[in-house]
């Protein structure tokens, strides 16, 4: 298992798409690309791996006031998408961007979702 490939795809809401391409920039020590259509940013890291923080019209938006959860503008819909991870190497960093991000705001609700890929290179249909 700590050798194997893997991507996220993250959902959550709290805070705005740019927000949160910054926040995963800055902790990644990359460059922010922003694409106009759609909202869409790329975070090319060294090695030219792609992070991509994107919407997705299935969260259902919303922010904190005064402690509250209210409804929010569609810019607070956020998919944060990985490029390909290797678990020994990665993880860590996954998680400690996933904390920074909370901090910032970023919460889950129940129409958010978390996708796992995993590589099945090694996978046989047997297994």
């Amino acid at each position: 298992m700590f050798s194997n490939y893997f991507g996220i795809e993250v959902e959550f809401t709290g805070i705005t798409r740019q927000k949160a391409a910054e926040i995963t920039a800055e902790y990644l020590n990359a460059a922010v690309v922003a694409h106009e259509c759609n909202d869409t940013y790329k975070i090319i890291c060294s090695g030219d791996s792609v992070w991509k923080v994107t919407d997705d019209g299935s969260i259902k938006c919303q922010k904190k006031e005064g402690g509250r959860k209210i409804h929010a503008e569609s810019t607070y819909s956020v998919e944060l998408v990985s490029p390909v991870l290797l678990y020994r190497e990665d993880m860590e960093k996954v998680q400690g961007l996933m904390r920074r991000l909370r901090r910032a705001g970023g919460f889950a609700n129940k129409s958010c979702g978390i996708h796992i890929h995993l590589d099945g290179s090694s996978h046989t249909p047997r297994s």
